[in-house]
């Protein structure tokens, strides 16, 4: 059971963690916990810190005080890490402590396969009410197929969420740590689309746009800003100087990314027609 009430991280970890074989459960409100719990009984639980009705703390101390469900291990997951929040967690009976910022999807999937103490139980078979959105699913990545997506982005865990979502989509993914390695890989040619980060070492977002515009083999390639700020004049001014679009990282989905990046190079292709 996965509780959490962050978009993004509840589409990337229940993706990644069904994909490991694991059944999963997402719970939203800390209000519901309680009763989810008794009535899923879940092998382990997965516990944000910070959910808008209740905090983790106090969702801790309900659980214990319930006999069905207070030996169910329940792990704190979030940003929240100083020594003290650790201890008072682990006083209230958590079984352990992950960080989010340090974790990527496939380290979780790999932690809590150890925490089972097993490989889980892979992902069941294909039923016949399963076969006619497959198959919808497998033409729109036919059609995808051959479309290339670079990621210019020096942190791990947004390469790892937005590439996998990407790849899943039949997309063929190329990243890139830093601005400068970024525009080697860009000019090159061949991108339908680039996913930019403005904060990166070597170059920052804006040279990086200024240098994909002028660039012959990128000019109208559709450039998606993914960025940790939101300041009006940064966002008007990477539009201005030529970027398609432009997003909070941890405001948008990896689906939603996707999506995105289907309608730009459509877009792309529609024009270059006429």
């Amino acid at each position: 059971m996965i509780v959490e009430d962050d978009p993004m991280l509840i589409e990337i970890y229940e993706k990644k963690l069904s994909d490991s074989g694991f059944e999963v459960k997402v719970v939203t409100s800390g209000a519901a916990v309680k009763d989810e719990m008794t009535a899923w009984k879940p092998e382990f639980v997965l516990l944000d810190m910070v959910l808008p009705d209740m905090d983790g703390f106090e969702i801790l101390e309900a659980i214990k005080k319930e006999p069905e469900i207070k030996d169910i291990p329940v792990y704190v997951f979030s940003n929240l890490s100083a020594k003290e929040d650790i201890d008072r967690t682990t006083s209230l009976g958590a079984a352990g402590f992950l960080t989010k910022s340090s974790c990527s999807p496939t380290q979780l999937a790999e932690e809590l396969k150890k925490i089972v103490g097993k490989e889980p139980v892979p992902p069941k078979a294909e039923t016949a009410a399963d076969v006619l959105p497959a198959r919808e699913t497998q033409i729109e990545k036919r059609e995808l197929n051959g479309k290339k997506v670079l990621i210019i982005e020096d942190e791990d865990i947004f390469i790892e969420m937005f590439g996998d979502k990407l790849k899943q989509e039949g997309f063929e993914v190329v990243a890139a740590k830093n601005g400068k390695w970024g525009l080697k890989e860009a000019e090159k040619g061949g991108f339908d689309c680039i996913l930019l980060d403005m904060m990166m070492p070597a170059m920052n977002g804006y040279e990086a746009i200024q240098e994909l515009r002028a660039n012959e083999n990128t000019r109208s390639t559709p450039v998606i800003i993914l960025s940790n700020s939101a300041l009006d004049s940064e966002v008007k001014k990477a539009l201005g100087l030529g970027a398609s679009a432009y997003h909070i990282k941890t405001q948008i989905t990896p689906g939603e990314v996707a999506e995105e990046v289907k309608e730009l190079i459509k877009q792309r292709t529609e024009n270059n027609k006429q």
